[in-house]
């Protein structure tokens, strides 16, 4: 089976699947061999680690085509390797991806992997002195890993006046390395040495231009002595850290140009950056005129067009002009480079301007600030730990305003670039999800906590997962008016093919004013935190991953209803059915997930268990009288534990629908009345679905000399006609505010609504 991956699959799914920790039968990956994959050709990748049994082949986050290799003897039988013949197109770009290894018993959790034009070489047992220093060609990319307490020693041949770049990538790839490399001649003397080159989150890289011909030695070790794994480039690559300008702007095309050390003569790269929603960078490389290997940066994808700092702008006269919904892109290029954007404002206006650059790769520490016409400051920011500042500034009054960014420490040079994003408003809202990985049981659910941070937006989220394919069903999931956490679910019908992959996103949409905002939810945080030292992931995957149909779980729980409607004063039940697998027969404690955040205040999910031999339980769910209107999310998850199997499912969420107990509406809206005359109004109530009873209805507000009896509306009907009657000394005129209040006995609390006012004349 080939598994291909279009570029319009590179953003994926954003859901968790959960574990049975007596069936977990999720594929893992522990080391690849070659270490990257190499564009223009079929090559065979030896995969190892755990359930790699039934393997169908790789999910990436760039287009390839993987099969099952055919020529090795018992291929895809073994849970501990598999080998799969990987066909990476020529124009792939260079740099840091992602895979996945896929199985008839799911996905794997994403890999880091690097796809890369210099050969792979493997580290051969352990080179720890100069003198076991392993002899490798140039250029070439070795793979291995080092131990603890140990340095790693490799040793090639240069010629007189050759020039060639070294890296280390560790943290890139999520290692535990810190690594520090030291170029040696024939006699052990250092030629040159590198810890923690700019832009590249504490991996090492330098160039160096050999005098002599003859047999030098690279050393590699842990800055701290400890270890980790590697990958140690060699070759003619230019160290790329960032294209330049830093983003380009969807459906249109840019020359890219690069930032970085040893850069010269670079020629720009056109690139024309795709339209699909949500894919928010795009990888890019470069080789120098006539060379070997490519260096490698990530592009942004931006909504709005990008403009171009033009120097010289440092000082106010000389300020680059801007027009609105552009960002801006510049570079430190001379050690202490101040750069200046002017542009206008209307007094009230509210801009967010947003730092851009050591989260991208770029070494530069920004310092911006607003300042009126005169040089007054309006407003500044520095930067906030690890990323650049957000600077908000509202302006005091109509005319022209200059925008300031200077680098911290006052340093320049062309590596030093820089992105300043420009909106009107700040983010009202971001989502997290709390994991990557869905592999969905055939016939059962998987579960994903989303989790909000609103600066500046209070009301529901929706979320959903658009483009979801025939046996796959999202919940209703909202996170309700203020909530931070919610829970989705995914469930599979009985019949989906198990083992096949599929490519869905999550996304949270919300009404803000007069517009629909919406946003990706990202998986940085659960990646991050299975690599150690992963302090950026790659733009291109942080909102990505994949998922797969899984075999049936041993337990599968379903519900007799998606939405449960009810409110304050009221109950409504859910019906919970368990299917358990062969010979599993204990009871299934049921529990709010997560237990602490999963339900709002003021309202109770009174869980019971499915008792042992039992398949069903009713499951009620009550509001307060302070209970919140509104729409909000519950998910309850079923645990059974019988001898030494313990197995954990989740139930499909349920939409939890908060309304009134009772509405009422008068009609008709207004109406003319006699003095010694009768006129007849209708009352309109609406029921919760939860509240069945009685309604005593009361009209508010008559005109003097105008009398109505109360009526009764009984649980049956929903309207009630009452008689106004006017007396001879009525008084003439007209009201506007009639009115009908109502009354029910919600359980023991009473329980009052009033109609919208209508008009009345007495005439």
């Amino acid at each position: 089976m080939a598994l291909t991956t279009p570029r319009t699959q590179i953003v994926a799914i954003l859901l968790t699947g959960c574990l049975t920790s007596a069936s977990a039968q999720e594929p893992t990956i522990s080391g690849m061999v070659p270490g990257a994959l190499k564009p223009g050709g079929p090559q065979a990748v030896v995969f190892t680690g755990g359930n790699l049994q039934g393997a169908r082949g790789l999910w990436t986050s760039v287009p390839v085509e993987a099969t099952l290799a055919a020529d090795v003897p018992e291929n895809g039988k073994a849970a501990d390797k598999v080998t799969l013949t990987v066909n990476v197109p020529a124009e792939t770009p260079v740099g840091v991806h992602a895979l996945r290894v896929v199985t008839d018993h799911g996905t794997s959790l994403v890999r880091l992997c690097v796809i890369d034009d210099l050969p792979s070489v493997a580290q051969a047992g352990a080179p720890t002195a100069m003198a076991m220093a392993q002899p490798i060609p140039v250029p070439c990319a070795v793979d291995g890993a080092v131990a603890n307490l140990t340095t790693q020693f490799y040793k090639f041949t240069a010629a007189a006046g050759q020039t060639l770049s070294f890296e280390v990538l560790a943290h890139r790839i999520g290692s535990a390395l810190d690594p520090t490399i030291r170029i040696l001649d024939g006699r052990g003397r250092e030629l040159a040495f590198n810890d923690d080159a700019p832009g590249i989150y504490g991996d090492s890289r330098l160039t160096y231009t050999f005098r002599d011909a003859g047999e030098y030695t690279v050393e590699l070790r842990d800055v701290r002595y400890q270890g980790g794994a590697f990958r140690l480039r060699i070759g003619d690559f230019p160290c790329v850290s960032t294209p330049y300008p830093l983003a380009v702007q969807a459906g249109t095309q840019a020359s890219i140009q690069f930032a970085g050390s040893s850069i010269e003569g670079l020629p720009p790269v056109t690139v024309a950056a795709p339209t699909e929603p949500f894919v928010t960078a795009i990888p890019v490389s470069v080789r120098r005129p006539g060379g070997q290997s490519s260096g490698f940066a990530s592009l942004t994808v931006a909504a709005q067009p990008q403009f171009l700092e033009q120097e010289p702008n440092n000082a106010p006269e000389e300020a680059n002009r801007l027009s609105g919904g552009q960002d801006i892109n510049g570079r430190f290029e001379t050690a202490g480079d101040v750069d200046r954007f002017v542009f206008a404002a209307k007094k009230d206006q509210t801009l967010v301007f947003s730092g851009i650059a050591r989260q991208v790769g770029s070494p530069a520490d920004l310092v911006m600030k607003v300042v009126n016409a005169q040089g007054g400051q309006v407003a500044a920011v520095e930067d906030t730990g690890t990323g650049e500042g957000i600077l908000t500034a509202k302006f005091p009054a109509d005319g022209d305003y200059a925008l300031v960014v200077e680098e911290l420490s006052r340093r320049g040079g062309p590596d030093l670039a820089w992105r300043v994003a420009v909106a009107d408003a700040a983010t009202p809202f971001t989502l997290a999800a709390s994991s990557d990985t869905l592999n969905i049981p055939a016939g059962g659910t998987a579960a994903v906590t989303v989790t909000a941070t609103r600066p500046g937006f209070a009301g529901p989220i929706e979320l959903s997962l658009p483009g979801l394919p025939a046996g796959l069903t999202a919940s209703r999931t909202v996170l309700g008016p203020g909530r931070t956490v919610a829970v989705m679910t995914v469930t599979a019908a009985a019949d989906a093919p198990v083992g096949s992959l599929q490519a869905v996103k999550l996304l949270g949409t919300a009404k803000i004013g007069d517009r629909d905002v919406q946003m990706a939810s990202d998986v940085a945080t659960p990646i991050k935190a299975r690599n150690a030292t992963l302090r950026y992931l790659p733009e291109s995957i942080e909102t990505a991953t994949a998922a797969a149909i899984a075999p049936p779980a041993q337990l599968a729980l379903a519900m007799d209803k998606t939405d449960v409607v009810f409110g304050p004063h009221l109950t409504a039940t859910v019906k919970v059915t368990a299917t358990r697998g062969m010979g599993l027969d204990e009871a299934v404690t049921l529990a709010v997930t997560p237990d602490k955040e999963g339900v709002p205040a003021n309202i109770t999910v009174a869980v019971k268990p499915v008792e042992k031999g039992k398949n069903e339980v009713e499951i009620a769910i009550t509001g307060t009288d302070k209970a919140p209107l509104g729409e909000f999310t519950v998910a309850l998850q079923g645990t059974l534990k019988q001898d030494k199997t313990t197995v954990i499912q989740p139930a499909p969420a349920l939409r939890l629908i908060l309304q009134p107990v009772i509405q009422a509406a008068l009609d008709p809206a207004g109406g003319k009345l006699a003095r010694n005359g009768k006129h007849t109004v209708k009352v309109n109530v609406t029921r919760n679905p939860a509240f069945s009873g009685p309604v005593t209805v009361t009209l508010q507000n008559l005109p003097k000399g105008v009398t109505a009896a109360p009526a009764t509306i009984p649980p049956e009907a929903s309207t009630a006609d009452i008689e106004l009657t006017a007396a001879e000394d009525a008084a003439v005129g007209a009201v506007a505010n009639l009115s009908a209040k109502v009354e029910v006995m919600a359980g023991a609390a009473k329980v009052e609504a009033v109609s919208g006012n209508v008009g009345l004349t007495v005439e």
